[in-house]
Formats: structure tokens, C-alpha cells, sequence
């Protein structure tokens, strides 16, 4: 197993890996700026091509595997890799590598989505966060894994919706990073309408430059009050999830 030295070789190499058993989904141009800024190492032989990013307490794991008993590169720490469910499934191969590898499966997301969100919706009480806002309540809330928050330099202030208190105390909050949305509520608000009001302004954003009106909320099958919550706001269940496989 070898690093590679840069972009250029990746490109050369990665022609020759299939997605048949993998979990990489990086646009090439997405690879090339994290290499360059050096928050993406790469690894490769003639059976695999890895690709490993570090995280607050973590390391994402990406890989392509041309045969099954490619070997990992030595890594120290937490491991996490996760696959995409395809029509309802994710891929038997790359999970069935993983936990030959020592991986563990950690969690299913429960995915609801909704098809149109109806109606004239304004609410003024809804503001923009700070980014330690959104990471402070996150943190008391989420651990990094289940999380995968994106690094705080790459906070996009649009995609974050809050409520505050009369003291100016964020009561909830909610980050949009496309395919998924995080929702965080404070243990003294919830049961009050916080959750759904965060909810609903990001789908009013969303209404109004997205055509096809679909917003999906990722939720923990144990997570009754949130399931509760977007179900009575029109959500319904849907087959494609993400699984989280864990190597300690």
C-alpha cells in the first residue's frame, strides 16, 4: 500500500477502480480541492483505492476495492464509512468487506420525505445562527459520527436556521448540508412547535427555488418524537438510507 503523491496520479489510477464495491461519491473536482489543502490522504495498490479525511475525533473512510481481499492502509483511531442504500438497499459487497475488515455496523437512518409543502408560511421568531450557536448546541446533542458536521470553516450561514429565547439563548437549531438536515432542540423547548418551525422554514427557502418540492429529514429509528413530528407534518417514510460502519 502506497500514498499517492498527489491529484494527478489519483486521476491516472482511479480509471481503473470500479464503484461496483465501493462507498466514493466525491466529484473529481471535490477530491482535487481537499487534496490540495491537504485534509484528504490517498492510498492505493493493485487491488484497492482508498481515500481517508480526518474529522474531529474521526477519520471518513472512501474506498473502491477491485477484489474483495484488499487490505486496509494502517490507520490509527476511529474509522467511519458509510454506504447509500440503492433502491432500497445498500451494497451487500462493500458491507459484507467492511465487517471482514473489523468494521461494526453502527446505525440506520430512517429517511421521511414529503412531496409539497402547502401554504404561505411566515415566521419572524426564525433567524440565522452563529456558527458556534450551531456547533455548541450540535455538541450537546450529537456526537461528531452520528453528526458529520462539516468543518467549521466550511459553515454556510444560509443553510442554518435558528430560535432564541427572550435572553437571546438559541432554543433550537437546524443546518441544511443537502441530503441531510440536522435538528437540534433544547431539552426545555421541545414539545413546543421549535422543531417543526426550523423545519419549515428551511422548506419555505427550499420551495422557492427547488421544483420538485422534495425535502427529506434523516431520522434515528429509536427517535419517536422526531418520526412523530415529521409524520404529522405530511412526511412519510422512504427505502433509500445511509449506514454507518465503524472500525475502533
Amino acid at each position: 500500500m502506497r500514498t499517492l503523491s498527489g491529484f494527478g496520479e489519483y486521476l491516472e489510477l482511479q480509471s481503473g477502480f470500479p464503484r461496483g464495491i465501493s462507498n466514493d461519491f466525491f466529484l473529481p473536482a471535490e477530491i482535487k480541492e481537499r487534496v490540495e489543502k491537504g485534509r484528504l490522504t490517498i492510498y492505493a495498490d493493485e487491488k484497492a483505492l482508498f481515500m481517508i479525511e480526518p474529522r474531529k475525533g474521526f477519520s471518513k473512510l472512501y474506498f473502491r476495492l477491485k477484489e474483495q481481499d484488499a487490505e486496509l492502509p494502517q490507520h490509527d483511531g476511529i474509522l467511519a464509512a458509510y454506504l447509500t442504500y440503492r433502491e432500497g438497499r445498500y451494497p451487500d459487497s462493500a458491507a459484507d468487506w467492511l465487517r471482514g475488515k473489523g468494521f461494526a455496523y453502527k446505525k440506520t437512518l430512517v429517511r421521511y420525505s414529503v412531496g409539497d409543502i402547502i401554504g404561505n408560511i411566515s415566521d419572524k421568531g426564525v433567524v440565522k445562527p452563529t456558527s458556534d450557536e450551531v456547533y455548541s448546541m450540535f455538541g450537546r446533542f450529537f456526537s461528531e459520527v452520528e453528526a458529520d458536521l462539516p468543518r467549521p470553516e466550511h459553515f454556510d450561514e444560509k443553510n442554518s436556521y435558528c430560535i432564541r429565547d427572550d435572553d437571546g439563548a438559541p432554543l433550537g437549531v437546524l443546518y441544511d448540508m443537502g441530503r441531510t438536515r440536522i435538528v437540534a432542540v433544547d431539552k426545555k423547548a421541545r414539545g413546543k412547535g421549535v422543531g417543526r418551525r426550523l423545519y419549515m422554514a428551511l422548506a419555505l427557502d427550499r420551495t422557492s427555488v427547488n421544483k420538485n418540492h422534495v425535502f427529506y429529514a434523516w431520522i434515528e429509528p429509536n427517535n419517536t418524537a422526531s418520526i412523530a413530528m415529521y409524520s404529522s407534518m405530511g412526511f412519510v417514510p422512504d427505502t433509500t438510507m445511509t449506514d454507518c460502519f465503524i472500525k475502533e
